[in-house]
């Protein structure tokens, strides 16, 4: 999650999905269709993902910390990434700029005692949520070394724009030092839970059912009796994780996490770990029982999601912080962030695979290396929706 704030402008740098047209002139692939199951209409994706500017020339800035939605009105998929870049897609696979701020910078870092430096400070790993008729944009307010908290927007529609609603709280105040990448899950039950820090302990804390405060907006409580989820509060700890995803499937709650070097091209040893639980809260658990928590001092613990970069020569270096779609025909795919041969490994890129899952639930990428063809010479058919 730390993030890169070069965004090197390399052109012609993401020509990498496949054609589609939107839903309304799509013909569902005949290889979808039966008796007794609808047309989908999908795209075709090779990695990294196509973006393009709103002028129709390639994007080639850095898509880090993605979050992709889909807006249940619109059925568009929606990707907000670290430094207030937006993009949009019908198809989750082939992805345009988003024009403009979706959300103002915030002040309240400016405040006395809340940044070491303000101006060194900025918006990372938004996590953006309907919950009610409401669309929330949780962001995280950071620089190197100098972490002040997560803030929220608000908006009616998924687009924005969001206004700043300021902090939700600082570190200081929830007591957690690095307070940051938020991500937040409406459970089955109707509970609203975020989950956040980076690699000093992962922690929850329940928000209110409208998304908006903590629970009972009761900070000196949420302080002493948030939940560690994965990782300990101790010095920083590469070993440890951050970057937290959590859903439901199948009766349990998967956390995925985000651990190692994020941010250093060919030297990133960044991937996506994975434990299952029965309780939203934890604990998660790896296929050895061994417990997240226990993650610390150069040993992490969880199953492998997706890997690549150092294991091997590589096309692919550092993927992760990841989100989850499920698509209309019920399959899983995480989006994630990654350095490719693409640009030389310059900055990183909007990446896609679809999930798996093993006999005992654990989620993992097929081969558990991300998928890779600069060329699209051999393209997979990504989402179906209806």
């Amino acid at each position: 999650m730390k993030k890169s704030l070069l965004g090197f402008a390399f052109v012609a740098l993401l020509i990498s999905c496949g054609n589609t047209t939107p839903p309304s002139n799509q013909t569902p692939n005949a290889s979808e269709e039966s008796s007794d199951e609808p047309g989908y209409y999908y795209g075709e994706f090779s990695n990294p993902l196509m973006a393009m500017t709103t002028t129709g020339s390639p994007f080639s800035g850095e898509v880090a910390d993605p979050t992709v939605v889909r807006d249940p009105e619109s059925g568009e998929l929606w990707c907000f990434a670290t430094n207030r870049i937006t993009l949009k897609s019908d198809d989750g696979c082939t992805w345009t700029q988003v024009g403009g701020e979706i959300i103002n910078f915030p002040t309240w870092h400016k405040e006395p005692g809340m940044a070491i430096n303000p101006s060194q400070i900025y918006m990372w790993a938004p996590d953006v949520v309907k919950i009610g008729n409401k669309w929330i944009y949780y962001y995280s307010l950071s620089g190197w070394g100098d972490c002040v908290g997560i803030g929220y927007g608000i908006a009616d529609n998924i687009g924005g724009p969001y206004v700043d609603q300021g902090k939700l709280f600082s570190y200081k105040e929830i007591d957690v030092e690095n307070a940051i990448d938020p991500q937040v899950i409406q459970t089955s039950d109707g509970e609203v839970w975020m989950t956040f820090g980076s690699f000093q302990g992962l922690y929850q804390v329940q928000l209110n059912d409208d998304g908006i405060g903590l629970k009972g907006d009761d900070i000196d409580y949420w302080k002493e009796n948030k939940i560690l989820v994965a990782g300990a509060p101790t010095d920083w700890d590469g070993s440890q994780y951050e970057g937290s995803y959590v859903l439901e499937h199948n009766g349990k709650y998967v956390f995925f996490g985000s651990t190692g070097t994020c941010c250093a091209g060919t030297d990133s040893t960044y991937r996506v770990m994975a434990g299952i639980s029965n309780s939203v809260n934890g604990p998660f658990i790896d296929s050895k029982g061994m417990k997240l928590t226990m993650s610390r001092s150069g040993t992490t613990y969880g199953n492998v999601v997706v890997w690549g970069g150092p294991l091997d020569d590589s096309d692919v270096y550092g993927p992760g912080h990841n989100s989850i779609i499920k698509d209309d025909a019920g399959d899983y795919w995480i989006y994630y962030h990654a350095y490719t041969r693409k640009d030389n490994f310059a900055t990183r890129h909007l990446m896609m695979d679809k999930i798996l899952w093993d006999d005992k639930g654990f989620p993992y990428v097929n081969t558990k290396k991300p998928s890779y063809d600069p060329h699209m010479d051999e393209p997979q058919k990504g989402p179906r929706f209806l």
